[in-house]
């Protein structure tokens, strides 16, 4: 199996999609031969059987040089048959660019895709896509006819609990929020949560730390307005904001907090909560996909989606839960990471779905 990989960013040191360069590496160890392009790259440390190619985004190239130099690497790739499948990671339009390789030469096209929304571009990849692959069922949206429920590809092996368990240096109970800070993330609901459980119920034995930064001129207006509210209510010194980690690091600020938050309140499992979990960590969500097999857990970590006193409620009772109870929740939501989720394993079962696929001669 020879794979084309398409992506946004190859570098295992970037703060959002660091974890991509671990899915290639998980890759490389299933196909004789990877290809990936990305727009940009940085930090590369890869088996030798993968190829990488940058379109240069990094260098200042504009949209116009990208496409040339996409065009030229997708057609010597596919007029040499160097390649059995085009893999499009994350963005439909990918699946589109490579439609004409796939009609001129029939190598068939997979796409990742793990959304809850249907877009144009992914009902117009979606005429070009032989098989999507995504996480769970309520990833997808267009319905699953066509598409194979893989798991998310953590790192179970990096994503580790500490040992020996570490506490807080604070000595306080740490609550933590990790990913790009914008308003989709719903980080007012931790806000408003904290200013409950803090200034109207007196809990001072604990600190929120949010680990991320904003990208979009929205994000950093929205994070502004976080930054602002938690001065106006006097939160400051249990709030933290440490701006964003790299992917490889992201693993210390997991395995030093007790608790994860995450507020996104739209469908399917994110990246972030599952390596949290590898680690151990009960995490606080809004969507029930994460605790289908745990339901005694999810009445304590299940809470409404924007409801932030709900939230302040679940956080408060979690204060209160023994020690080895904690452990024990902990430990059964790694072995169903590793069972579901790990990244090695869940690239067999992508490079199984590209086997299904046959090259239409």
């Amino acid at each position: 199996m020879r794979v084309l990989f398409i992506t946004q960013v190859i570098d295992r040191k970037d703060d959002n999609l660091g974890a991509v360069h671990g899915w290639i590496e998980a890759l490389a160890r299933e196909a004789e031969a990877v290809h990936a392009i990305a727009l940009r790259t940085g930090t590369v440390e890869l088996p030798p059987n993968v190829c990488v190619h940058s379109l240069g985004k990094d260098s200042g190239n504009g949209k116009a040089r990208q496409l040339q130099i996409f065009n030229s690497v997708v057609g010597r790739l596919a007029m040499r048959r160097e390649v059995d499948v085009f893999f499009a990671h994350m963005v439909p339009r990918y699946a589109l660019l490579v439609a004409p390789y796939r009609l001129l030469f029939g190598i068939p096209t997979a796409t990742w895709y793990a959304h809850n929304s249907a877009d144009l571009k992914l009902k117009l990849a979606n005429l070009c896509t032989d098989r999507f692959v995504t996480v769970s069922r309520d990833s997808f949206p267009l319905g699953l006819e066509k598409c194979c429920v893989v798991g998310h590809g953590v790192d179970t092996n990096l994503f580790t609990p500490p040992a020996p368990p570490t506490a807080s240096t604070s000595g306080k109970v740490r609550f933590l929020s990790l990913g790009r800070i914008s308003p989709r993330k719903e980080l007012d609901t931790l806000v408003s949560a904290a200013d409950l459980l803090v200034n109207r119920w007196g809990r001072r034995d604990v600190e929120f730390v949010v680990a991320g930064a904003p990208l979009a001129s929205s994000d950093h207006k929205y994070y502004e307005r976080l930054r602002s509210r938690v001065e106006e209510l006097r939160l400051h010194d249990l709030f933290h904001f440490i701006g964003g980690v790299p992917h490889s690091e992201a693993v210390r600020q997991l395995q030093a907090c007790d608790f994860f938050v995450n507020m996104h309140v739209e469908g399917g499992l994110g990246k972030a909560v599952l390596e949290a979990m590898s680690c151990e960590k009960p995490a606080f969500v809004s969507t029930p996909t994460y605790y289908e097999r745990f339901p005694e857990y999810g009445s304590a970590f299940l809470f409404q989606p924007r409801d932030h006193e709900d939230l302040a409620l679940k956080l408060r009772n979690a204060l209160e839960l023994p020690e080895e109870e904690r452990t024990r929740i902990g430990a059964a939501l790694r072995a169903w990471i590793v069972e579901e989720h790990d990244v090695r394993r869940q690239m067999s079962r992508i490079v199984d779905a590209f086997r299904t696929l046959r090259r239409r001669n």
